[in-house]
């Protein structure tokens, strides 16, 4: 005779809190960056470049985090490969990511070099929707009175 199944362990709505506080800083974090990135890329797109791929990591790096907590394997420390391991929408995002990463590497190897204006506005755009999208997420991974208290 075999011992009956444990049940699943659930996590605290204390824990959940705190990984929400957690992903929600992560995101604002993310927001912050890309509103900075946004009001310099006029005067200094350079830096305005490096803003918005921050952001873009951030943002990239609380679905990163939010998908570590369930798994039993974490996903590699690389986030755009550990997007394209999650699949769908994110699979998306990593390969929509890769002419960015392509330029944020040719101008760290140039430092007089400008980043390509319609890569700049693509990636200005792109990083938009996606942080709308982590957002949403975090609220639909969440149970409905946790998400309520989220507002």
């Amino acid at each position: 005779m075999t011992a009956p199944a444990l049940p699943a362990p659930r996590t605290s709505a204390r824990t959940l809190m705190a990984h929400l506080d957690e992903d929600l800083a992560g995101l604002e974090r993310a927001r912050s960056l890309l509103a900075e990135g946004e009001r310099t890329a006029g005067t200094s797109p350079r830096e305005a470049f490096e803003l918005v791929h921050r952001a873009a990591l951030r943002g990239a790096g609380v679905l990163v985090q939010r998908a570590n907590r369930e798994r039993r394997r974490r996903l590699p420390l690389n986030v755009w490969t550990a997007l394209e391991r999650l699949g769908g929408e994110s699979a998306e995002r990593a390969v929509q990511m890769a002419p960015l990463v392509a330029e944020r590497a040719r101008l760290e190897r140039c430092p007089e070099a400008a980043p390509d204006p319609d890569l700049l506005r693509c990636h200005i755009e792109h990083t938009g929707r996606h942080l709308a999208v982590v957002s949403q997420q975090i609220l639909d991974g969440m149970p409905q009175g946790v998400a309520a208290l989220a507002g």
